[in-house]
């Protein structure tokens, strides 16, 4: 259905209109049904978070012998050691919930977002936060401060609660994905190869705000657990198990790693979208064995680890031997 067909049958406000010409590709790749975008305009633009009101997050302990579709109780002893209670997502209004209701669409906050090299550093400044992603992921923290162990293990348990997405406008260091997790809410709904539900982060442009989208697949009655498929979308089996890896092991040593190297035309391609320059033809650079090159960047993962007796860092651009830049590199030629 087009845009132009919504926004007539719905009663035409303006401040509607406008929200269905700004996001209605953004909501069509989504895959959220038209039915809700008039629910969603509301509850965004009045801050309705209204998912209280019909879910409810419901803890059990898991037994030895049980076998779910996320592997044996044991496997789960071994990854997340620390997580003795399950939890999921079940409808608990008695009416349940009606996908044909226009209204059966939620929104989801996100508890954390953060671009991947500032991990760490946020989980030990930021008052507060490693508490509350402890918590979320059943990790037992009750210091005052950031301890190290307590930060390396929500760094390695977080990774079964991470989601991305990714800015498509901006300049191409705006387009890194940006990592998030969602609340306590929403981190608790499980996965499924049937899923009750969809997710999908959703980017606010006028309030430059992130949520996470929910809404039914079909009708719930109350009780019924809400589920989502986490690699909703793929629908190559190899690349959907290396994906769920996070909650289901596989064994996937019979797997060829090889991979085929794209033909020019593919990089050629790339290079003619991002109107990038490439180097003129040099004779090969060569340096004596006994130099000491100098390094700089702007990147932490540089600078925190280039220890080869080699390389000297330097804050100086212009005095430097290797430029390691974070910004993306359009014009590859030498300047004379």
């Amino acid at each position: 259905m087009s845009t132009n067909a919504i926004m007539m049958n719905g009663d035409g406000d303006e401040e509607f209109k406008g929200f269905v010409v700004l996001h209605g590709g953004a909501l069509q790749s989504s895959g959220i049904p038209p039915i809700y975008w008039r629910s969603l305009h509301h509850k965004i633009t009045n801050e309705i978070y209204d998912a209280g009101e019909v879910f409810g997050i419901m803890q059990f302990k898991q037994e030895e012998e049980d076998e779910g579709e996320n592997g044996s109780n044991e496997e789960r002893k071994r990854d997340n050691p620390v997580a003795v209670i399950s939890s999921k997502v079940v409808v608990t209004r008695e009416s349940g919930l009606q996908a044909s209701e226009p209204s059966s669409v939620f929104l989801v906050d996100h508890a954390w977002t953060y671009r991947v090299d500032h991990t760490r550093q946020q989980l030990e400044q930021i008052p507060g936060l490693l508490h509350r992603m402890a918590a979320l992921m059943g990790v037992d923290f009750h210091g005052e401060a950031p301890d190290p162990d307590t930060v390396e293990l929500v760094m390695e348990l977080m990774w079964k609660y991470n989601q991305t997405y990714k800015i498509s406008h901006g300049s191409p260091e705006d387009k890194v994905p940006v990592w998030y997790i969602m609340d306590e809410f929403g981190s608790q709904v499980q996965h499924s190869d049937q899923p009750s539900c969809s997710m999908a982060p959703f980017f606010y442009i006028p309030g430059m705000l992130a949520y996470t989208v929910l809404w039914p697949l079909q009708d719930l009655q109350e009780g019924d657990e809400v589920t989502r498929d986490y690699t909703y979308g793929e629908t190559d089996p190899l690349v959907r198990q290396c994906r769920l890896l996070p909650w289901i092991p596989a064994d996937l040593e019979g797997v060829s790693s090889v991979t085929t190297e794209p033909l020019d035309s593919y990089y050629e391609a790339i290079i003619s979208e991002n109107k990038e320059q490439l180097p003129v033809e040099i004779e090969p650079y060569s340096v004596p064995k006994d130099k000491i090159l100098k390094v700089y960047s702007e990147m932490s993962q540089v600078t925190n680890n280039l220890t080869h007796p080699r390389f000297q860092l330097t804050e100086d651009k212009e005095d430097a031997d290797i430029i390691w830049s974070y910004n993306h590199i359009k014009d590859y030629r030498l300047e004379t």
